[in-house]
């Protein structure tokens, strides 16, 4: 069976160059693979990983954006919080304060494999990321500033903090 990096590697080279899929878990072994990045987008579970991941960006000065979804089923419907983290070598320090989590998680119900209607969410996630990847970059205007930004499903709510 192709794995998932492959395959989304073969659809994206058709419009991107540069494109080298490692089809491996990171982890202490081959944190060298991030050698050279100047950007990284963040969007895992996997904690001690991410971890890794986070420091390892930090300590080559670049900037990273890190997203996360906290999802809850109630009553058979879904409500919940996105998060997008961005980290500059401007300002970090919210990021260990708590920003982003760096635990195990331990849901009773895994709703990422359960509800069809999560692939949404992802994508908005994502989006979100893309955006903030491209205010810091200085494609859009960003007067605020933000690097932690939650949005809300059942409200519609977008709200912003920790300026830099």
């Amino acid at each position: 069976m192709q794995k998932k990096v492959d395959y989304l590697a073969g659809i994206y080279s058709k419009m991107h160059r540069n494109i080298v899929p490692h089809a491996v878990a990171l982890d202490q072994t081959n944190l060298h693979l991030l050698d050279g990045a100047t950007f990284a987008f963040i969007s895992m579970d996997a904690a001690e990983a991410k971890k890794l991941a986070i420091v390892k960006c930090e300590e080559m000065g670049i900037p990273f954006v890190d997203v996360g979804m906290g999802l809850e089923l109630v009553d058979g419907s879904l409500g919940g919080i996105l998060r997008v983290t961005a980290s500059t070598p401007k300002m970090r320090t919210h990021v260990h304060d708590g920003r982003i989590s760096f635990g195990t998680g331990g849901d009773e119900l895994n709703l990422y494999s359960t509800n069809i209607q999560v692939a949404d969410l992802n994508a908005l996630n994502a989006a979100l990321a893309v955006v903030k990847w491209k205010k810091i970059r200085g494609f859009y205007r960003d007067l605020e500033r933000e690097l932690h930004s939650t949005y809300t499903t059942d409200g519609n709510m977008l709200l912003n903090g920790d300026q830099s």
